[in-house]
């Protein structure tokens, strides 16, 4: 019989009532399920057992759901920032009331939610029908979007005519309504205030004040200056929702405080304590390393390539390694992101092509998105590219500071472990020895996929090896929990809940993926020269038919480990189109990466660049014998366009004559007859001296043969 599994996001069906339920935490034997399609939050805690058994006896059954991607970067300014910040909320709400969630039904006081409530400056009703949505959704964030994003409600407009907010208690209602020109000036004091650390918001509200509401009176010939009426003019509680809601808690830091201070002030310490971390999955840190090793070509094992490069991604609550990446990009955001597609693989299947098996699924978990990572200041970590990723995961990024790498000590840890167990297997087989005499390059034996297991080799000890200078707690102590990263990722998980699964991985993926400006017009969807086009997508063609012959913007990505395709959304999922194999050299460039492919282009522009530099020359030359042989055919005086129409058939003739395919055979009779033949005619000529004068060519002579030819042939028999 198939084994029946349930993971968080699933939606499970009462084969009798029809209510439909969001699984939204699995813990070690109990099941939080969330009630949907209403409008309150109803959570339900269920034994695990019993739900499994009903799937299993037909009484509940599992709700297929097709996927749901969408690309925050097309969302406008106002529905993005909004996004962003309801996303923060439910992360926030997620990590205090998790794993159960439990904690937020009933009516009692909530001192946690008031706190992030008040954090953002957002209303409760406004929270519990996002918190509704989001849990109803198996907490995917594409439910915090503003619906009319996706096309619904577009044409709900608001007009203000009054100020929007609650009416003051103890006065008279002060404030105006926020018009554009209004949140002109607020954008303007914003970037007063981001100026410098020593601005105030209320500094920058008087000098506001100041500037925009100022009123010049003249009474009995003086002139007076006065703030307009409080009516007449913001607050400075409006001002200041203003920076709170287009203001994050982090960015006012960075501003508001020194470097010094967020080192000291800001930053975790978790090399050898748990301070600040709560539970699996809550920080990740990651990091690269170039290791000691030389290794072969898979290609050829001849051929030296030099060291590869690792990345390791490790949990810091139970320092169990999630994510590896053996590869040679160095600095790049390709190496990055190969971490990011391993945290979501199958982790038997990763291991299985490199022939490893295990039995414990808890050894290497999989499908998880971290809530916190911590990096260095490496190049590929302070890109906007990696900025983006985090941001569209919902992940926070802390950058160490540049010295400190021991802030980030687990991985760094890790990395020092690895070398130890290896390098004693790689001695003389590529081992890079800082001697004088070490012969490495020549010595290079692995390549990397036999590298890539050992590296695999390593992470699956390393998960399950005890640790004596893991900091236990004294609940870790009572429970008797050993310190082994498997085994305290399965005690975390008891305590806090499981992380954050990747809900939708379509979406994950298509994150991961780089957005690049296409263009498209009728030849399909164009990057650097290559086409694409998708036969099922009817709404391309006709974009492809309106394109004509123009070059229309097209926001797409691609995984630049393969440019074979091209990806894009539309009516929120995700397309995929191939190269066009019928337009011609497309197919050619299919299986390439980005960076193969951008080598050949690049020696295409320099063939190209050649290729003009020759054509120059030869145009040169040609121009040059062209004015010879013009100069050689030039005379004094003007040609005779009389019987210019018999003159050309002679000429026709003569050049036709000329192509014989007689005199092309290889026929060495006929090659000779034809030599004596043209002797003769060449003497005939000389000696009748045949001109465009000569008599037989006359037009009155010409009228009495039925053809021009029956004209020579009658001059050249009397001539004979």
């Amino acid at each position: 019989m198939e084994e029946i599994s349930i993971s968080i996001g699933d939606i499970i069906i009462d084969i009798n009532s029809k209510i439909r339920y969001r699984v939204i935490s699995i813990l070690d034997t109990e099941i939080i399920l969330c009630e949907m399609d209403i409008t309150k939050l109803k959570l339900y805690q269920n034994n695990l057992i019993m739900i499994l058994n009903l799937l299993d006896y037909g009484e509940l059954y599992i709700e297929n759901e097709d996927s749901f991607v969408f690309d925050e970067n097309k969302l406008s300014e106002g529905i993005r920032e909004n996004y962003i910040k309801k996303r923060a909320i439910m992360r926030e709400v997620v990590k205090y009331y998790g794993p159960s969630y439990l904690g937020l039904l009933g009516k009692s006081h909530k001192p946690e939610l008031d706190s992030i409530l008040e954090k953002y400056s957002y209303s409760k009703q406004s929270f519990w029908r996002n918190c509704v949505k989001y849990f109803q959704s198996g907490m995917k964030d594409y439910s915090l979007v503003d619906s009319k994003a996706f096309g619904i409600n577009k044409e709900k407009k608001y007009n203000y005519i009054k100020k929007a907010g609650r009416k003051p208690k103890y006065f008279l209602a002060t404030g105006v309504v926020k018009t554009k020109d209004i949140e002109n000036i607020f954008e303007e004091m914003l970037k007063e205030y981001k100026s410098g650390r020593h601005k105030s918001v209320r500094s920058v509200f008087d000098k506001m004040n100041n500037k925009y509401f100022k009123r010049i009176e003249v009474k009995n010939g003086v002139v007076t200056q006065s703030l307009m009426k409080q009516s007449e003019r913001p607050t400075l509680r409006q001002l200041y929702y203003y920076f709170q809601k287009n203001l994050s808690e982090q960015e006012r830091d960075l501003i508001k405080t020194s470097s010094t201070e967020q080192r000291n002030d800001k930053r975790l310490i978790v090399s050898d304590s748990l301070n600040g971390v709560y539970g699996p999955g809550d920080m990740v840190e990651i990091d690269a390393c170039e290791v000691d090793i030389s290794l072969v070509s898979s290609l050829d094992n001849n051929k030296t390539i030099g060291r590869p490069i690792v990345y390791f991604m490790i949990d810091v609550y139970t320092r169990l390694i999630l994510a590896v990446s053996v590869a040679f990009d160095n600095n790049s955001i390709l190496g990055v992101t190969n971490l990011f597609i391993n945290l979501s693989d199958d982790k038997k299947k990763y291991c299985a092509k490199y022939g490893i098996e295990y039995d414990n699924d808890k050894i290497w978990p999989s499908n998880i998105i971290p809530r916190r990572l911590r990096v260095d200041r490496g190049s590929e970590f302070k890109s906007k590219e990696f900025d983006r990723i985090c941001n569209e995961l919902g992940i926070e990024k802390q950058l160490v500071s540049g010295g400190l790498g021991s802030l980030k000590g687990t991985v760094e840890q890790s990395f020092h472990k690895m070398h130890s167990k290896q390098n004693v297997h790689l001695e003389n087989f590529g081992l890079i020895e800082k001697r004088y005499d070490s012969e490495h390059h020549i010595e290079a034996t692995l390549n990397i996929n036999q590298y890539t297991k050992m590296i695999i080799n390593f992470v699956l000890t390393h998960n399950q090896q005890y640790n004596e200078d893991y900091p236990l707690t004294k609940e870790m102590i009572e429970n008797k929990v050993k310190p082994i990263p498997s085994l305290l990722w399965e005690f975390g998980i008891k305590k806090y809940g499981n992380p954050r699964p990747i809900p939708i991985i379509e979406q994950y993926l298509y994150t991961l993926m780089t957005p690049v400006n296409a263009k498209v017009s009728r030849k399909g969807i164009s990057y650097k020269d290559l086409y694409y086009f998708s036969l099922e997508d009817k709404v391309l063609h006709k974009e492809m038919f309106n394109a004509g012959n123009k070059k229309v913007p097209f926001k797409a990505r691609m995984d630049k480990r393969d440019v074979s395709q091209i990806y894009y959304i539309r009516d929120n999922q995700l397309i995929v189109a191939p190269l066009n194999e019928a337009l011609a050299g497309n197919a050619d460039y299919k299986g390439y990466t980005m960076k193969e492919y951008e080598d050949f282009r690049k020696y295409r522009k320099k063939l190209n660049a050649e290729g003009r530099i020759h054509n120059e020359e030869l145009s040169a030359l040609n121009y040059e014998i062209n004015e010879g042989v013009v100069d050689d055919a030039k005379k004094t005086f003007y040609s005779d366009k009389k019987d210019m129409r018999i003159n050309r058939e002679i000429e026709k003739q003569l050049v036709s004559s000329e192509g014989k395919i007689s005199t092309r055979l290889n026929n060495k009779n006929c090659i000779e007859e034809e030599s004596k033949n043209s002797s003769k005619v060449k003497e005939n000529s000389k000696s009748k001296n045949i001109s465009y004068t000569d008599s037989v060519l006359d037009s009155s002579k010409y009228k009495d043969y039925s053809s021009f030819e029956d004209a020579l042939d009658d001059y050249y028999t009397n001539d004979n």
